[in-house]
């Protein structure tokens, strides 16, 4: 969702928009400033906050951020030049003895390498307030609290402790930060939400119309102030005063951030606001632009040695080139044997990377590489196979999703490779050893990802996986209840990714490591004969696995003989436990769960109830649970199948989703009943 802000830059008639980009389902509300407001007094405390023993929406919570504030001007410095003059301000309210080192705080901040482009850190104070007895004690923080230390060759850090502070104390502290244009252009980014709730948190930023500046807001919580004002600026440079912007913003009551399950990286989720220098427009001397295109991008790469210099080094793969022509002629038939001598030959180091660390020729030669080594090297051999391949570039889950609408190489951590056989494209990843052909690991499957073309037209492709979780789990048994016995054989498929996660997890261990695994995970089982089948012989096929178990099933008698028959692929508990959430589910990619259980038992039992037959659908095809129990003579047949069928899910969707998986849960747990006739 895009809202745009219009904003005339003075110059040749010009005009520029000053570009507002909200990323993801961030909504917002336009408030005045004659609204709620809130600006307590630097240095004065209500009794009211160190009288609150707990924030009663949400008792977890071992502090509380009450304010909030920052506010980013410019202004004009004759031995500096001109200078970012960022004004904090926080008040945190201390619940419990856990969230005592809130009074510890570190800024850092840059070296630029000489005067003229150093940060610096300046008006420190800080108050801590206390209720001793009746009256509100409030202790200053000494100048002899702050320290600085030098953490590298480009930054320092600032410390400083607030005192006296313990369970029930109020901390406030200031301080003013500046930054040299020369070392930074942009702002830094502003998050709303932190590690503990907020009860209000705004920022405040003065723009001179000379510059114009993108404001990306990321996350879910809405604004409750939104408000922009034209004001006249005068930062002491005739060629920069005039006209400019100021924008204020502000969340209330922003919830703790919480990395809560499925979900890819918590810069993807918390509501914060980052800024990107489009252009500068000075009077007299015309505009600069600052922002890229993706086709700048794809040339930046191209042309970088590292990377497009990579594609262009061939000569040391000629000997395998022509090895694997030899073998065939059709060009998937090609691509699988460069896939599979990359895969089987090149060991990945572990490392993601967008460029190659010392050549692709030298991975080759030491057998190993980073993601970028040999995902190039790929490109490479395809290339020289004839066929048309070409680098993607992505961001892995870890490292957060690609904003389309903001053209930066630093957004992409790893590459992988694509190829065009016909009308079919694949993504290939060469990195991992268990992948068949045209899966990409887990932790690429990350929405989109950026085609590199020569000629200039690189596109976005899509991340998502065609390949599916799979499992398939059958029981056959003999259900004894003379003596609580049944008794039976048990069998598994894995297919795709959870065919993947058994072969990465297991494949390098002997075969008891994974057996001792199933003893435990089913305690009361007796296993026999158990066997593992296709390894790792055909990545594209499932691992299979199968065992004899015999089991004794408690509380049963002679007369009556109780027993759940989901004894395999049961899902015992919804994992979507929450009753809200304000942020997508991301499952990374669809699944497919089967069981079919068939339980014979002796004449002379019946079955007391049959349970209905149950189908239960999401909307738009999104996934669907089928449970039956069915008898035929005297064999009681139970087929169970859910099935997701999207990988990603929105807030409001959440709730369906959680009914569909309450309802799974239920059905799974209904036990089934056998008497002995009379």
């Amino acid at each position: 969702m895009l809202f745009n802000y219009s904003s005339s830059v003075p110059g040749n008639g010009a005009k520029f928009l000053a570009c507002i980009c909200i990323l993801f389902s961030f909504s917002i509300c336009n408030c005045a400033f004659a609204q709620e407001d809130f600006k307590p007094t630097y240095g004065l405390i209500d009794r009211a906050s160190l009288e609150m023993d707990a924030y009663p929406e949400d008792s977890s919570a071992e502090a509380l951020v009450l304010y909030d504030f920052g506010e980013l001007k410019f202004s004009y410095q004759n031995h500096i030049g001109l200078v970012l003059i960022f004004e904090y301000r926080a008040r945190i309210k201390i619940l419990k003895e856990s969230g005592l080192d809130r009074a510890s705080v570190s800024i850092r901040y840059g070296e630029g390498g000489n005067p003229e482009k150093d940060e610096s850190i300046s008006d420190i104070s800080g108050f801590t307030y206390n209720l001793v007895g009746n009256k509100i004690e409030t202790v200053a923080m000494p100048n002899k609290a702050i320290v600085r230390e030098k953490l590298s060759d480009q930054y320092w850090v600032c410390k400083f402790n607030l005192q006296n502070v313990r369970k029930g104390s109020v901390i406030e502290y200031t301080y003013t930060k500046t930054t040299p244009f020369a070392f930074r252009s942009e702002p830094d980014d502003w998050t709303f939400q932190q590690d503990i709730p907020c009860k209000w948190s705004e920022y405040k930023i003065t723009i001179p119309n000379v510059f114009f500046y993108k404001i990306i807001f990321g996350g879910y919580l809405p604004l409750h102030i939104d408000k922009k004002e034209d004001i006249t600026i005068n930062i002491g440079h005739r060629q920069i005063d005039g006209s400019g912007l100021v924008y204020r913003f502000v969340v209330k009551d922003a919830p703790a951030f919480a990395n809560e399950s499925y979900i890819t990286t918590s810069k993807d989720y918390v509501s914060r606001i980052v800024f990107e220098l489009a252009s500068v427009h000075i009077y007299g001397e015309g505009t600069k632009s600052y922002s890229q295109t993706w086709p700048d991008v794809d040339r930046t790469l191209l042309n970088i040695g590292s990377f497009g210099g990579q594609l262009k080094n061939f000569s040391f793969i000629k000997e395998i080139t022509q090895e694997l022509a030899k073998k065939t002629s059709h060009p998937e038939g090609r691509m699988t044997l460069a896939y599979d001598y990359i895969r089987q030959n090149i060991k990945w180091n572990g490392e993601t990377g967008l460029v190659s660390e010392d050549g692709v020729k030298k991975a080759f030669e030491n057998k190993k590489g980073n993601a970028s080594d040999i995902n190039l090297m790929l490109t490479n051999l395809l290339r020289q196979l004839g066929l048309e391949s070409n680098p993607v570039l992505l961001s892995t889950r870890s490292h957060g999703r690609i904003n389309e609408e903001i053209p930066l190489i630093d957004g992409f951590n790893y590459v992988v490779s694509h190829v065009k056989v016909g009308e079919k494209e694949y993504l290939l990843d060469a990195t991992q050893r268990n992948t068949s052909l045209g899966m990409l690991p887990e932790n690429a499957l990350n929405a989109k990802g950026r085609l590199v073309l020569d000629d200039g037209k690189g596109r976005f492709v899509d991340l998502k996986s065609k390949v599916a979780l799979g499992k398939f789990q059958r029981i056959d048994a003999d259900i004894s209840p003379e003596n609580g016995l049944l008794k039976g054989k048990y069998i598994m498929a894995l297919t795709g990714y959870e065919a993947l996660r058994w072969r990465d997890k297991y494949l390098l261990e002997a075969e008891e490591n994974f057996s001792e695994h199933v003893k435990k995970t089913n305690p009361e089982w007796e296993i026999e004969n158990f066997k593992v089948s296709n390894k790792a012989e055909k990545l594209a096929e499932s691992v299979e696995v199968s065992y004899d178990f015999e089991v004794e099933n408690d509380g049963s008698s002679a007369d009556i003989f109780y027993f759940n028959p989901m004894l395999a692929g049961r899902v015992h508990e919804n994992p979507f436990k929450e009753l809200n959430r304000i942020y997508p589910v991301d499952l990374t990619m669809a699944s497919s769960t089967s069981f079919i259980g068939n339980f014979k038992f002796p004449e002379g039992y019946y079955l007391e109830h049959i349970p209905k037959t149950v189908i239960i659908a999401l909307p738009e095809k999104a996934g669907r649970f089928t449970f039956q129990v069915k008898q035929e003579g005297n064999v009681i047949s139970v087929n169970s199948i859910l099935m997701i069928n999207k990988s990603y899910f929105s807030a409001s969707e959440y709730e369906l989703l959680r009914e569909f998986y309450d309802r799974v849960v239920e059905n799974h747990a209904q036990s089934l009943v056998f008497k002995k006739k009379k």
